[in-house]
């Protein structure tokens, strides 16, 4: 490495002296003399001073508003059939259609829960009065506490929304004086410009995603939560510590029995009925000697 000593040391006067000359022999300077040399020398300090402090400030007002892309994760379902099941930090379970794509940060850190959607999902999402549950869609922005509901969009030509359970606010994102309260057994959809509520069949309407449920690199747990959610089955673990064995598994219209022997042969666990729930538990070294 270079010695920082045998470094020449800068002279700021010396460099702007250089600098006026080269400007006055390009004829770039008014003729006067030494006093303009000493104006244009302040002057140009002052411009250099002046552009440093609007970078710094564009530099604060980019980290302040704008997210870093890494913050943000994304799933894309691609065309395949299944739905896509991912449960968010806070509890939350999104079920995704085919060809959607969803984004969602890793952790819910400010003062609201925010998400993007573009395509078709089941949100089921975990009550926090203090924290809303926003979701941004290409025309519209749903905001909730704690509800289930559907949403799909179509790329920017067509938003519809039903509520399974609870309420949810829609507002349109090109007026937002167009908006209105969503609740149970209602939809709304987004037509010339504002929103259009009606009457829907709950059972028809939100059964798609129960068909061919897809749990990809997903914790146990979750898994399991989904599992007796949908299908009222009672999973229960015996230790905390299988909930966090991550698995890749599909179920479709499958048995409670046969979901549970897929699970088991995947995660190297054992089952048991104890009062009506499978208990799901790890095989012990010593249980496999035997």
């Amino acid at each position: 490495m270079e010695d920082i000593k045998n470094k020449r040391p800068i002279h700021s006067r010396e460099a702007w002296d250089k600098l006026y000359a080269r400007l006055q022999d390009e004829n770039l300077v008014p003729e006067g003399g030494k006093t303009k040399n000493n104006l244009v020398y302040y002057g140009l300090r002052i411009a250099a001073v002046a552009l440093i402090l609007l970078a710094i400030g564009t530099a604060i007002y980019r980290n302040i508003n704008h997210k870093p892309a890494s913050e943000m994760l994304t799933i894309n379902t691609g065309n395949e059939s299944n739905t896509l099941i991912k449960t968010l930090a806070d509890g939350s379970i999104i079920f995704l259609a085919q060809n959607s794509l969803f984004s969602y940060p890793q952790e819910f850190k400010s003062a609201s829960r925010n998400v993007e959607l573009k395509g078709e999902a089941f949100f089921d999402i975990i009550p926090d009065p203090g924290k809303p549950f926003i979701i941004e869609t290409d025309e519209a922005l749903v905001q909730v506490l704690g509800t289930a509901f559907n949403v799909k969009t179509n790329n920017g030509n067509g938003f519809k929304l039903f509520v399974d359970r609870g309420n949810v606010k829609v507002t349109l994102k090109k007026d937002p004086s167009h908006s209105q309260m969503v609740i149970a057994g209602e939809e709304i959809t987004a037509m010339n410009n504002s929103l259009v509520k009606s009457k829907h069949n709950t059972i028809e309407a939100s059964s798609w995603y129960k068909q061919r449920m897809h749990f990809k690199d997903e914790k146990l747990q979750n898994i399991i939560n989904v599992l007796n959610r949908n299908f009222n089955t009672t999973f229960v673990l015996a230790d905390n510590e299988i909930g966090k064995f991550k698995l890749t598994v599909t179920f479709q219209n499958e048995t409670v029995e046969t979901m549970t022997e897929l699970i088991c042969a995947a995660l190297n666990l054992k089952s048991q009925t104890i009062n009506g729930s499978v208990v799901l538990s790890e095989i012990k070294e010593s249980s496999k000697r035997n």
